[in-house]
């Protein structure tokens, strides 16, 4: 007897004497090859995800050593209980209502809410209430997996934001004031931010609300979050930073800036080593999977340009402080880093290579020159990031 080749999905020809012909193999083959696409894709994708979501979540270390390492060493212990207590709680709040405030149900696309996400019936993202039971199975169900490998690389990035704040007010903030700031930012500051660009419908997305004259002058393209994360962590550091004042003895009677010299400069340098490691999961991670045809190409674009922004950061921050300050200062190659990482995130999808060199070279002027108007106007960020 003739060997049956077809699938199961498919229908062999009723007469075993018929050999296949090519045509039919050829047309068999493209429907296995769809099915496992289809089947396989949000899987894929989903793995993607969650690997990415790693690699930012593991920035929290980063931040926890170039804080640790940037402090006196009796604020050592304080400075590492908030950032860990920054990411147990912000997964609460994301998982309770920041995820839904973000990406919720925004009503009907003619009117719906372009400032905040809301509930729908089901609950939806809201203590993911809406992700389970049968009517999820029949809604589409079958991306389950997909939607909770968002849900949390939607989340580090909110840790990422919230732990921003915790440097720029170190050894002066009590815990529980600073637990109440990761709640309000976490919960009701960063993702209505979230839902205004990265929202579809919201009032300045302009990568993702189809209809134009919902939004603000066209809205805005962020692809990664310099905005959307580091600006927003970045503004409530400053107002953080100003309103609860300089650390005693940082300035003299006369304005003066005194040294406060960190505890640790290995520290300082291995946890601006592992933020620049999980930017390779902030900036190519963003296109939120691997699967569709160039996401690829997308991808190794994110990460060539966030290497060069980067590189070229920390040379031109280390250089021209050194025309200043006649000496080669490593924080300064590590803020400078920094700067370059923050200025690229934004269009690194989209930027050529030498765009994103002259990115890095430019943010790195512009963090040295907000560096030292801070100091002039006595705002104190221990970190000076």
């Amino acid at each position: 007897p003739r060997l049956r080749i077809c699938s199961p999905s498919i229908a062999c020809p009723d007469s075993m004497s018929e050999p296949p012909t090519l045509d039919s193999l050829a047309a068999e083959v493209a429907a296995l090859k769809a099915t496992s696409l289809g089947t396989n894709a949000q899987a894929l994708d989903a793995f993607y995800l969650l690997v990415c979501g790693v690699f930012v979540f593991f920035m929290q270390c980063g931040f926890a050593l170039l804080e640790a390492g940037s402090v006196r060493t009796k604020n050592t212990k304080n400075i590492l209980l908030k950032n860990l207590l920054d990411a147990c709680l912000g997964a609460i709040i994301w998982w309770l209502w920041g995820m839904g405030v973000a990406y919720g149900d925004s009503g009907d696309y003619d009117d719906g809410n372009e400032f905040i996400g809301t509930a729908p019936n089901n609950g939806g993202p809201f203590a993911a209430a809406g992700w389970e039971g049968r009517d999820w199975q029949e809604s589409g169900g079958e991306y389950y997996g997909y939607t909770m490998a968002l849900w949390f690389f939607q989340y580090v990035f909110a840790a990422a934001a919230a732990t921003i704040v915790s440097g720029a007010v170190a050894e002066r903030a009590q815990l529980i004031a600073y637990l109440i700031y990761t709640t309000i930012i976490t919960g009701f500051i960063y993702p209505v931010v979230v839902h205004w660009v990265w929202c579809d419908g919201g009032f300045l997305s302009g990568g993702f609300t189809g209809d134009k004259d919902k939004t603000w002058a066209g809205g805005c393209i962020d692809f990664a979050g310099s905005g959307v994360v580091h600006m927003t962590g970045g503004v409530a550091a400053l107002c953080g930073a100003f309103v609860i004042g300089p650390r005693a003895g940082r300035f003299d009677e006369s304005g003066k800036v005194m040294p406060i010299p960190g505890q640790s400069t290995p520290f300082q340098v291995v946890g601006t080593f592992i933020l620049w490691m999980g930017w390779y999961g902030f900036n190519p991670g963003s296109t939120l999977g691997i699967t569709p045809a160039g996401y690829g190409t997308i991808m190794a674009r994110a990460a060539m340009c966030t290497t060069l922004s980067a590189a070229v950061g920390g040379i031109t921050v280390v250089f021209f402080d050194r025309i200043f300050s006649k000496t080669y200062d490593v924080g300064m190659v590590c803020n400078g880093i920094l700067a370059g990482l923050v200025s690229i995130t934004a269009g690194c999808a989209c930027m050529l290579p030498w765009a994103a060199f002259l990115t890095g070279f430019i943010g790195a002027f512009v963090y040295y020159g907000a560096s030292k108007l801070l100091l002039k106007l006595q705002i104190d960020d221990p970190l000076d990031a």
